[in-house]
């Protein structure tokens, strides 16, 4: 939360920074017109590139901070520009600002922050479901539709097949159009299968490996959005869904994804899509189609031996 502070606080530092200069700049501005004298005091005005540079700071730090952190918590802080924007008039250009104005400015950071504060009981509401959904749910299936899209080949490639899962710890994948492949995670094992050969991997030898199937599981079930030890989460409404974007807090998972998009439709707590993006642009997005949940599973369809 401190970290959310600090940044916000320089963000708007920075866009009154450069309100100031800006303001600056145009009183030592020549009038308007297509002479020299005009072009001079613009081109040969410090306070221009001083004004331009301040925005561009404060932007790209805007733009990590709403990456980084919820929408909810970091909008109510943004409005402290305003703040600091009466202040430095008062400061830097001896204006007179009204009481009226003061109550302005304090109804704008009200309104904000309870604006911010309904979108996160609606958060909170919206991961209690998700969560809820998760943990109840004994079994899940569905067909799913692969798309990857490779970045400097602009090329998709499209793969479909089934997915099945069974608590705690046990997922089948299984690629049945345009190839044949299947991976199947079942506790400690994990079972590689093609057309050609098999292969029978044990978890715990491979931490990676581990990892990732854990992961991969997580996902597709939606229990990833309680994983705070891997993951840094945001949830938001976006049209009719819920959309969560995890970033990988460790540096070996950070190289193979830069994050993972999950949505989950409004009114329900089941993965829908999920988006894995990967540090270099490639992106494979998995739609998950026909899911039935808490149907019996038989045990073959996880064996891996």
């Amino acid at each position: 939360m401190w970290k959310l502070i600090l940044l916000t606080l320089l963000q708007c530092l920075l866009l009154t920074g450069g309100q100031v200069l800006l303001k600056f700049a145009l009183l030592r501005m020549m009038p308007f017109g297509w002479n020299r004298a005009f072009w001079t005091s613009v081109f040969a005005n410090w306070q221009f590139a001083a004004c331009g540079l301040c925005f561009a700071l404060a932007s790209l730090l805007w733009m990590y901070i709403i990456r980084v952190f919820p929408l909810s918590m970091a909008l109510p802080l943004a409005s402290l520009s305003y703040v600091f924007g009466m202040l430095a008039a008062i400061a830097f250009f001896h204006e007179e600002v009204s009481f009226a104005r003061w109550m302005g400015v304090l109804l704008i950071m009200v309104g904000c922050s309870l604006s911010a504060s309904a979108q996160r009981q609606d958060e909170a509401a919206a991961r209690q479901r998700i969560t809820l959904a998760a943990s109840r749910m004994k079994t899940m299936q569905c067909d799913f539709v692969q798309t990857k899209q490779i970045r400097l080949l602009n090329d998709k490639m499209v793969s479909r097949g089934k997915m099945y899962y069974r608590q705690p710890s046990q997922l089948r994948w299984e690629y049945t159009s345009p190839y044949t492949y299947v991976f199947i995670l079942n506790d400690q094992k994990v079972l590689l299968r093609n057309s050609r050969r098999s292969d029978v991997i044990d978890v715990r030898q491979n931490r990676m490996f581990s990892e990732i199937a854990r992961i991969m599981m997580n996902s597709v079930v939606g229990k990833s959005l309680t994983d705070e030890r891997d993951f840094q989460t945001t949830l938001s409404h976006v049209g009719k869904e819920w959309v969560a974007v995890l970033v990988p807090r460790r540096k070996e998972m950070r190289q193979l994804f830069a994050r993972v998009v999950l949505h989950f439709p409004d009114g329900g707590g089941l993965v829908s899509r999920v988006e894995l993006i990967e540090p270099k642009g490639d992106q494979t997005l998995i739609e998950l189609k026909n899911i039935r949940t808490d149907e019996t599973i038989a045990d073959r369809v996880f064996a891996v031996e």
